[in-house]
């Protein structure tokens, strides 16, 4: 007779161990999705930061680059080690490139301006294509431009405030297509 309780007590407890696991492993699930978006949103960021102070220093001069407002991040931990003669972040140690020089990419830099890219890629197109297409078909036409589905649609906007393209909507959707000159005359 004694068996017989310990013997469902402990199959009580084993399947709520089979329960509790089964949860500890969707929330793990669940937690590796989030970390995973935490981790593409903080590369992200990182990367706007990089553009933003590449900016900042091609437009700040040198005299008043070390007078910077804006405050350099909090050194890493194996940087707070480091020599206390090292170099501040963001400061210029050499003065700032002639801006004609930026202006001109060379021969194996050149990219089509965005104007012209979502130009052609309509030109190519036989239907009518939404923003998030285009910005798509862009994005893995040049890997290395990172182009936002909303600048793509102010694009494609300003192209049909020239005549360039048309707008069509069915429903909610909007879709583009590129003027010809026989339909734009």
């Amino acid at each position: 007779m004694s068996e017989t309780p310990g013997t469902e007590l402990a199959s009580e407890y084993s399947a709520r161990i089979a329960q509790d696991l089964e949860v500890n492993a969707r929330e793990q699930d669940r937690l590796a999705t989030e970390i995973a978006a935490l981790e593409e949103q903080l590369r992200a960021v990182r990367e706007n930061r990089v553009v933003l102070e590449r900016l900042q220093q091609a437009l700040t001069p040198q005299s008043s680059a070390s007078a910077s407002s804006i405050p350099a991040p909090a050194p890493a931990p194996a940087a707070a080690d480091a020599d206390t003669d090292a170099v501040v972040p963001h400061q210029r140690t050499e003065p700032a490139p002639d801006r004609r020089d930026l202006v001109k990419p060379g021969p194996a830099e050149a990219k089509p301006s965005l104007v012209e890219a979502v130009h052609a890629y309509l030109a190519e197109q036989r239907e009518p294509r939404s923003a998030t297409d285009v910005a798509e078909a862009i994005r893995a036409a040049q890997p290395g431009r990172t182009i936002k589905t909303t600048v793509i649609r102010t694009t494609l906007e300003n192209l049909v405030a020239r005549n360039r393209a048309r707008r069509t909507k069915q429903g909610r959707a909007v879709f583009y297509t590129l003027v010809t000159p026989e339909a734009g005359a």
